[in-house]
């Protein structure tokens, strides 16, 4: 049975992940919150759970460690783990210039880019090592292509997405694939936290779609990927039609 590491895993979309692999893989679920994969570990018994920050490069070594002593072969990352934030480059407030704050912009990049690369750079190791063929996929977004109000969130799902294409070039050679998924708006918990409803009613109107997407057709595109081992070095985007807006201010 293959082995899949999911980072982020006891979030939205981690969860849902989690849910529709279960019976179909080794699932190695990783998360910061260990509250909350306890939970997901009643719901779903046969995982494996680890506490991680994936920014801690000695917490990171230790738990990659332990995982691959009792897994010595790793198949899959999903590199899931983000967070969604929305502030503009600079806005007004009370009449004053109001600018994106340095702590917050370094913080997304950090939770949303180089997580994804610290946790890749040891698996890609493992894989490599044992010349297992893997595969790499990369929860990227369609802010990728720039969205308004989102300059952290943005440039680090770019940054995603430049990863996925240089990494599939350089890791072809051993057999590993990498690709990556965009997702357009979802319907989850983090989006109607991150933007409000009037947005999300013009996101549903310009979308072809007309409406947000089903996690179930994100997790459906990862299987996808899994799959076709011919996919490779592409972002596959999954986003109802929908191109970038411009907001209503």
């Amino acid at each position: 049975m293959k082995k899949i590491i999911i980072t982020g895993a006891s979030g939205n979309i981690g969860t849902e992940i989690t849910k529709y692999f279960y019976n179909k893989y080794h699932l190695i679920c990783l998360d910061k919150n260990l509250k909350t994969l306890k939970i997901l570990k009643k719901k779903y018994p046969k995982i494996e759970i680890y506490k991680l920050d994936l920014n801690n490069l000695k917490n990171l070594s230790a738990v990659i460690k332990k995982i691959t002593r009792k897994n010595k072969k790793i198949d899959i990352l999903i590199n899931n783990a983000g967070k969604i934030f929305s502030n503009p480059i600079i806005r007004f407030k009370n009449g004053k210039i109001e600018k994106h704050s340095f702590k917050d912009w370094e913080e997304i990049i950090k939770t949303n880019l180089t997580s994804a690369f610290n946790i890749s750079s040891y698996l890609i190791e493992n894989m490599v090592s044992n010349r297992n063929p893997g595969l790499i996929i990369n929860i990227s977004s369609i802010a990728s292509e720039g969205n308004e109000g989102q300059s952290a969130y943005s440039a680090a799902k770019a940054g995603i997405n430049a990863l996925t294409f240089t990494w599939a070039k350089e890791l072809s050679r051993f057999n590993i694939r990498v690709a990556g998924i965009s997702p357009g708006f979802f319907s989850t918990e983090s989006t109607y936290q991150s933007i409000n409803k009037s947005y999300i009613e013009h996101i549903k109107k310009n979308t072809p779609s007309k409406r947000l997407g089903k996690i179930s057709e994100l997790i459906q595109g990862i299987d996808f990927i899994i799959k076709n081992k011919f996919f490779n070095g592409k972002i596959l985007k999954i986003d109802g039609g929908l191109k970038i807006l411009k907001k209503n201010h």
